[in-house]
């Protein structure tokens, strides 16, 4: 009977450490999946910014734009993208739309910091916070985003851009995507992408 006890107990042990090292495991795969995802998704839509030649440009908001603004741990992104996709039939909308990019704390927890995306659901003259649109969590528990872009005409990366002002009125050519998470000891992970924008200059777009 002791033996016996023995045994168990040692296999029970085993049992418990190899059921341990596998939720461990999927955790970090399940991690590592929905980051990679949420740069997927951001260099995709990106890569599908454009601007206008047929918005006025004495306004201060126009229709189609590229805004980023550095902060110490999430940058804010906003731009106009040809990758919005109609989820309802016959939905006032069309494949274009501003994107925005941020980061905000989460409702439950305070001391998690959420990766947040905002898609309007069409293309307006004014302030995109205040265009009809749907907010929800693109990647949760973040540490840091940083985005930087390549502005071709100089050769040199910049840490903001805007197309708000006349002087610029084209879009960088790529846009560096580095996106850091804590893995599973807690540690911190950096993953990164590179979005290559194909139209730089203005279209000719209604």
């Amino acid at each position: 009977m002791a033996i016996l006890a023995t045994l168990t107990t040692l296999m029970w042990s085993a049992f418990s450490q190899a059921a341990r090292s596998k939720k461990r495991i999927e955790a970090a795969q399940d991690r590592t999946h929905t980051v990679r995802v949420a740069l997927l998704r951001m260099a995709r839509e990106i890569e599908m910014a454009f601007l206008s030649e047929n918005d006025t440009i004495s306004i201060d908001e126009k229709r189609t734009r590229l805004i980023a603004v550095s902060h110490p741990d999430v940058d804010e992104l906003t731009f106009s993208s040809f990758a919005h996709q109609r989820l309802r039939g016959g939905a006032p909308e069309s494949d274009t739309s501003n994107i925005t990019y941020f980061g905000e704390r989460d409702r439950e927890d305070r001391n998690v910091l959420n990766l947040m995306r905002r898609e309007t659901r069409r293309l307006q003259a004014l302030d995109p916070a205040a265009i009809p649109g749907e907010t929800y969590v693109l990647c949760p528990d973040i540490v840091r985003l940083k985005l930087a872009y390549y502005e071709y005409k100089k050769k040199e990366w910049h840490e903001d851009w805007s197309t708000k002002f006349n002087g610029t009125i084209f879009l960088p050519s790529h846009v560096r995507i580095s996106l850091t998470v804590l893995d599973e000891r807690g540690k911190e992970v950096t993953y990164a992408t590179d979005a290559r924008i194909h139209m730089t200059e203005r279209v000719a777009y209604r």
